[in-house]
Parts: structure tokens; sequence; C-alpha cells
């Protein structure tokens, strides 16, 4: 009752209209096509730029492809292996700082005068100095004494070991100067009381501990470069499967929105047509539907679908179409967009076991996907 009610209040002038089931039809019909169009352009807005990042994700990950990569399983040993390495490295450090803090503020009290705040800010930049740079340099000189593959030319034998004596040099300088300062303090350990095995224990722990965080520097440099690069390509991984999961949500949120959408204006249609027709008989009057896709729900299905076929298209941008086709000349036929089959390489990494990935949906989907045809 209450819905002939505002049907009287609100459209009573096509009630009054010869041909008002018809009129009413086509205005129900416009408005549906409008609300379905917009709501399509905003999922394919939203698709497109899901695919134009999809595409340039994929670009990434073949050139992440091309360099060493790690397995699963080594993944996350080195993960765990460089955790422990960090913080080994940070004790170590820590460690190596604080006994050269030690040693420089006694050094710079016996030559300098200086305040207590100046003395141990000196001392800590100087510590920070010594140890950072025996731990740089140490892993240099064990990086440079390592064999390469390549040391077969003379050139670079001869690069390696102008690198050797350079680095030797200048480890066996700051090492010097470390034992130097370090001694210092030794000796005052000593003479209040300190038996000999502190004094060289000291000595030993100032100059060790900067190349022993140079030792474990190094061996963490030789997995990092992969270890990051297995993460890169993890994240893309990631983020291509997050899109696949939005564009079919959004899929489906398009269509479910035009076949309830759909199926409410029907419903209003067919509820102003029961009223007019009561309208009509009590009037005498008779409007013919023969034909028209106000008759019954088919026709209206029908006539609903071709038009929003028709908007869809024109709404649809053309630089996703563009996007479509360059996609489809450099994928094979039912690749999805933004999924071009991966070119296979022979210098492939040892490390990486996986086979290098090709499209992964089937040619039915996209065919039905990219056609832009209606949701239904």
């Amino acid at each position: 009752m209450f819905t002939f009610l505002q049907f009287r209040l609100k459209h009573g002038v096509y009630l009054k209209n010869e041909h008002g089931t018809k009129k009413f039809a086509e205005m129900s019909m416009g408005q549906l096509i409008r609300k379905a169009t917009k709501k399509s352009a905003f999922y394919r807005e939203m698709n497109e730029n899901m695919l134009v990042e999809k595409a340039n994700l994929r670009m990434r990950r073949d050139e992440v492809y091309e360099r060493p990569t790690l397995d699963a399983g080594g993944f996350f040993s080195v993960r765990r292996e460089l955790w422990a390495n960090t913080f080994l490295i940070a004790v170590i450090v820590a460690a190596a700082i604080f006994l050269n803090v030690i040693s420089v503020e006694y050094f710079i009290d016996e030559a300098a005068t200086l305040s207590n705040i100046l003395r141990w800010t000196a001392a800590v930049l100087v510590a920070i100095v010594l140890t950072a740079g025996g731990m740089i340099i140490s892993e240099r000189l064990i990086a440079s004494m390592m064999p390469k593959s390549a040391a077969k030319d003379n050139q670079i034998k001869h690069n390696r070991r102008v690198m050797l004596i350079l680095w030797g040099t200048l480890l066996f300088g700051i090492e010097l100067l470390i034992l130097g300062v370090a001694e210092v303090q030794a000796t005052v350990l000593t003479t209040d009381g300190g038996s000999t095995l502190l004094y060289l224990g000291f000595i030993i722990a100032s100059g060790m501990l900067p190349i022993i965080a140079g030792a474990f520097r190094w061996h963490s440099m030789r997995y990092i470069d992969r270890y990051k690069t297995t993460r890169v390509l993890r994240q893309i991984e990631g983020r291509l499967a997050q899109i696949e999961s939005i564009l079919r949500q959004n899929e489906e949120y398009e269509s479910n929105f035009y076949k309830i959408k759909s199926i409410e204006y029907w419903d209003m249609v067919n509820d102003f047509k029961t009223l007019k027709d009561n309208i009509n008989q009590k009037a005498g009057i008779v409007e013919p539907l023969s034909g028209h896709f106000a008759q019954n729900y088919d026709l209206f299905q029908a006539e609903a679908n071709k038009r929003y076929t028709q908007d869809i298209r024109d709404t649809t941008s053309q630089s996703m179409r563009k996007l479509s086709l360059v996609e489809g000349q450099q994928s094979n036929v039912g690749n999805k967009l933004g999924q071009a089959k991966m070119p296979v390489t022979d210098a492939k990494p040892k490390s990486v076991p996986r086979p290098v990935p090709t499209g992964d949906s089937s040619g039915a989907e996209e065919a039905e996907y990219l056609s832009l045809q209606p949701i239904r």
C-alpha cells in the first residue's frame, strides 16, 4: 500500500499518461544504467591502475630474476645467520669502543689538560674512529685475500696484490695505534695490583675485537646481496598476489552491484505496471506493451544488458585497451593482463632452483575479462 501511495505522490504524472508504463520504464532503465555504469567505471579505473602497477612489478621481477637469489630454505637460514651476526657485531663493536674509550681517555688526560666533557667527548670520537677503521679495513683485507675465479688474468692478480699491500699496511698502522694506546692503560692496571694476564688480555682484546668484528661483517656480506634480492623478490610476488586478489574482488563487486540493481529496478517497474494496469482497467484504457522491455523480466534484462554493454565500453579508458593490446603482443594467448611470460635465460644462478614463472591464469578467464562485456 505504501509503495502504491509513493507512486501516486512521486510519479503521478506517469500514472495519468496514456503511455505511462513505457515512459516510467524508460526512466527507470536510465537510472539503472547510470548507476551501474558509474560504479563500473569506478572499479575499472581502479583495475586499470592495478594492472599498470602489476605490469611494472612484473618487469621489475624479470630484472630481479637475473640476479643470484636464495631458495625458500636458504632464505630463512641466511636471515637467522644475518641476525645472529648483526647481534655479535654490535656486541663486539660496543666492547671494543668501551675498551678504547678507557684507554684514549687516560692517554688524553696524560697528554693534555682538558675539561671532563671535552676529554670524554674526544675519547669517544677517537675510540669510534679506531674501532670502525679497524673493522672496515679488516673486512676489506679478508675480501682481498679470498681467491676469485677471474684471478687468472695478470692485471687482476696485480691489482689484488696492490690491494693486499694497501689494506695490510692500513690495518697494521691502526692496530699499532690501538695497541699503543691500550698499552698505556694496561700498564696502569698492572701498577695498581693487576696481574700480567690482565695486562695481556686488555691489550689483545683492544687490538683483536675490531678484527673479529670485521671478520663477522665480511662473513655477513657474502650473503647480504642474495638475501636482499630474495627479499625484494618475495615482496614483489606478495604484491602481485595482492593485486590479483583486488582484481577478483572488484570483478565480484561490479557483478553483484549490477545484478542487485537490475533486479531492484525491475521490481519497481513491475509494481508500477501493476498499479497502472488497475488504473487503466478502471478508465477503460489499453496500453499495449507487446515487444517493449517493460512487458516481462527477460525483455527488461536483455535491454539493460544491451545498454550496459554500450555504456561500459564508452567509459572504459583507451589507455586500458592499449595496455591490453601491448600486453597481449608480449605474452602468450590466455595470459592475464600484466602477466607477460618471462624470458628464460641460460645464465640463471645455480642457487635458484625454482623455474622461471609464466602466466598463471587460463585463457577462458582472460577472454571473458578483457572482452569488456557487461558482467551478469
